[in-house]
């Protein structure tokens, strides 16, 4: 009997949040109730009830959870009517009731799920909360910071819910900062884990049409098979070539190396899940298949960085839009970086076209003309993808269809796939690249996190980094040789999975001739300056891709699950400045903990609206082209990687103007509210039958959109910060990581790699994913990723068989 629903594979057990003491717990839960909080009319049965049994403890917590926020009842009864009269096809209205009575903290799944998020974050970072969650809990700092002087824990929940309205409007950053994280946190958990909202608004985990694709049995390698290692008595395999990192470079590398011969071994600190267990429920696949538990340490609490970690990597987890690098930014590149010339060549083209031609990209049918509306909405499109297209058409912006992963010309319709795809048909690196690259004889191991790379005399006993200044920064190409590298190997559970307490660690040393790093952008900086490497410009140069989100609201069911997850794109905003910067507009993935994380926050009434009407709602990202950089580093305590990014100002005028331009889409589409996450911006609602297709001309300005829009610009460039400047609490987001291991030919003066992938004054180590981008490419990065992987890993395979023939010859 063929299966009817993946299986969800287990979690391990959650962490005991001993990092914060019971009162500090109580304030941190105080205000994520707060931002959900429960609504009931008054009178309430169930606040009476409340109000006999007291204070609840949860866990041994105790703050005050006797409070609702109470209505009065006609109010009440009003809100929950218009609720429900804004469904095509009305949910109950005792669901309703019960969604807005809900209190987060009243669910254990919701609790587990925020810890585990909290337990991913850095201890310097949760030490630092605690601390102000301290002070919040006594009357001078809660005076101080919220001007109550009772503690923040003590008061009713419509007193807490004022406080983070308060600090949204802060002039204070760090306030408004704050006030961004509780919302975030409690709207992206809550929308993850709560059963009411999964009620009213239908949504399920499980695909409605799920079928198990095939998967390949790939054959991972076990270590520690003679028992428990010591530290001088490391487990050593030895192999040609040793490949850092799975993803959309690694698994384009080891399947041309392996076809070229050579012995290739994958090491990948993921693990793989088969399509019988794709996709997964947002928590688990939050979890198991992205970085960090899926929230990755940013210095700026207002940009929040997803990136895949699993096997495969991002090519497992993204939306299946395969884009090539744009004319424009492979000119930039080949202009403005010396050396980088060949990527307007036409071995680059070559290169861009066999990763597109191995995963399908150009197997499909040929694209309908942009001329008509009705040839752009077909079948193939979400609503979502429509509303891009046909908006388009009628405001004269440039638009147009996006090509996937998916061969045969087959349109994908799976909105699920950020969390895996059960069906196979995305072509992504898990069941098309490291399957060939196995066929030809390439080995894996999963589970591997590398400590560092091994160069001549090192033989990898000594735990921890290399010295820091063990290798000096030189541009010499006779520099030391790299052989290998070390890492700790976590063996999976007894029963196949990766919860339970019995799994094995094992030492282990892979000597090999080349060594290529591919771990992403985020960590093959690390690796490399964990392996002693002095080069400044190690983890500089940092592109994000930030984006804004638009949300819209329709009369009609936008089916938000249904059909490709990114479709369709306007173009007209991607040149604001002359120089190729500005914003892509997209549909974004409607999983409800990333389409209702962004929602701008208002107060708890408005929030829970808002996401009941998830039935309803489309959400766009206006995704900006970044000019200007960050960086990353190792957290000193844990070694994971920290953002150290904020956008620039120009990128920032750009994004406002992305958004202005998505919200003009979807009133010219009908939207019946419209929703920047801006913060501190109120919702556009059209006066009645002003977004009706028939009695509205969208070429002609609508006055109070414009007013609507002028005040999205000048929120988004507040001056209620002390020194003016930008609103740091607006929400970016970002999916695409680039640049911090830049290539370029100029001897490492503003590069890491040369132009074939070297790192500068090494001999034998590469580096072959987006981190070697010279910039941002300003469209979703696979395809360049696997072109440049496809152009480097040739260049070693051709330099493999040069030193082959020397070897034979001896000349």
């Amino acid at each position: 009997m063929r299966p009817s629903a993946p299986i969800t594979p287990k979690l391990a057990p959650s962490p005991l949040g001993d990092w914060w003491n019971e009162t500090q717990w109580a304030v941190f839960l105080s205000l994520l109730d707060a931002v959900v909080a429960p609504v009931v009319a008054k009178g309430d049965a169930r606040m009476e009830q409340q109000k006999k049994s007291g204070a609840a403890p949860i866990d041994g917590l105790r703050f005050n959870r006797t409070s609702y926020k109470r209505l009065p009842k006609d109010d009440f009864d009003a809100l929950v009517d218009r609720t429900r009269h804004a469904f095509s096809l009305p949910p109950n209205r005792l669901a309703i009731v019960d969604c807005f009575a809900n209190r987060a903290s009243d669910d254990d799944e919701f609790l587990t799920a925020v810890g585990r998020t909290l337990g991913g974050a850095s201890p310097g970072s949760k030490a630092d909360l605690g601390q102000f969650l301290t002070l919040l809990s006594g009357k001078v700092g809660a005076f101080v910071f919220t001007g109550y002087c009772t503690p923040v824990q003590d008061q009713p929940v419509h007193i807490r819910e004022k406080i983070l309205q308060n600090w949204s409007r802060s002039w204070i950053p760090l306030l408004r900062r704050l006030a961004r994280m509780f919302q975030a946190l409690a709207q992206s958990h809550w929308a993850m884990t709560n059963p009411i909202f999964r009620t009213v608004t239908g949504y399920s985990d499980v695909p409605k049409e799920w079928r198990q694709g095939p998967t390949f049995s790939f054959n991972f390698l076990q270590l520690g098979q003679n028992g428990d290692q010591t530290e001088k008595n490391l487990e050593v395999l030895d192999t040609d070539i040793v490949i850092v990192g799975s993803g959309c470079g690694g698994a384009v590398c080891a399947k041309i190396l392996a076809a070229a011969g050579h012995r290739v071994v994958v090491v990948e600190k993921g693990y793989h899940y088969p399509q019988s267990q794709l996709p997964m429920p947002q928590n688990e696949g939050t979890r198991l298949l992205f970085e960090n538990g899926g929230i990755l340490a940013s210095t700026d609490p207002a940009i929040s960085v997803v990136a895949g970690a699993c096997w495969g990597g991002g090519g497992t987890v993204n939306w299946s839009v395969s884009l090539r690098t744009p004319d424009r930014v492979r000119q930039e590149w080949a202009r403005g970086q010396p050396g980088m010339s060949f990527v307007t060549s036409p071995a680059f083209d070559a290169s861009m076209d066999r990763v597109c031609d191995f995963m399908g990209v150009n197997d499909v049918v040929e694209e309908p003309s942009p001329s008509t509306a009705a040839a752009l909405s077909t079948d193939e499109q979400s609503h979502r993808g429509r509303v891009l297209l046909d908006s388009s058409i009628k405001l004269n912006f440039k638009a147009e269809s996006l090509l996937q992963n998916t061969s045969g010309g087959k349109a994908h319709d799976d909105g699920y796939c950020h969390l895996g795809c059960g069906s196979a048909e995305k072509k992504g690196t898990s069941v098309s690249w490291l399957p060939a690259a196995a066929k030809a004889g390439a080995q894996f191991i999963e589970g591997f996190h590398v400590e560092r790379v091994l160069f001549e005399g090192d033989d990898g006993t000594s735990v921890g980094d290399a010295a820091a200044s063990s290798i000096p920064h030189t541009t010499s190409s006779r520099g030391p040789r790299a052989v290998g590298v070390v890492g700790t190997w976590l063996s999976r559970d007894e029963n196949g999975g990766v919860a339970g307490q019995t799994r094995k660690k094992t030492r282990a040393v892979i000597r090999a001739k080349k060594i290529i790093v591919a771990c992403g952008s985020l960590w093959s900086p690390l690796v490399l300056k964990k392996s002693g490497l002095a080069n400044p410009q190690i983890g500089q140069n940092l592109h994000l891709h930030p984006s804004n989100v638009v949300a819209a609201y329709f009369d009609e069911e936008t089916k938000p699950m249904d059909k490709g997850i990114l479709t369709s794109i306007c173009t007209s905003f991607e040149d604001l400045d002359g120089e190729y910067h500005g914003s892509r507009l997209e549909p974004m993935c409607m999983l409800p903990s990333l389409a209702l994380a962004n929602l701008p926050w208002n107060s708890s009434v408005d929030f829970k609206t808002a996401a009941m009407r998830y039935p309803h709602l489309d959400v766009f990202i206006a995704l900006t082209r970044d000019r200007d950089s960050g960086r990353v580093f190792a957290d000193p305590v844990t070694g994971q990687p920290i953002v150290d990014y904020a956008p620039s100002e120009l990128d920032r005028e750009h994004a406002v103007e992305g958004v202005i331009g998505t919200a003009r889409l979807c009133h010219a589409a009908g939207a019946n509210e419209i929703r920047a996450s801006v913060a501190n911006t109120h919702p556009f609602i059209p006066a009645a039958k002003a977004y009706s297709h028939a009695d509205r001309d969208p070429n002609k300005d609508d006055p109070a959109f414009e007013t609507w829009a002028k005040e999205v610009r000048e929120a988004a460039k507040s001056a209620s910060s002390l020194w003016g400047g930008w609103n740091v609490a607006t929400p970016f987001a970002s999916a695409h990581q680039m640049g911090t291991c830049r290539m370029g030919d100029d001897d490492g003066k503003a590069s890491v790699v040369n132009p074939r992938g070297q790192v500068w004054g090494t001999q034998g180590l590469y580096v072959a994913d987006a981190s070697v981008f010279p910039s941002a490419s300003g469209v979703n990065p696979m395809v360049t990723t696997m072109a440049f992987a496809d152009w480097i890993a040739n260049g070693i395979a051709q330099e493999m068989a040069k030193e082959r023939r020397f070897d034979r010859s001896g000349t």
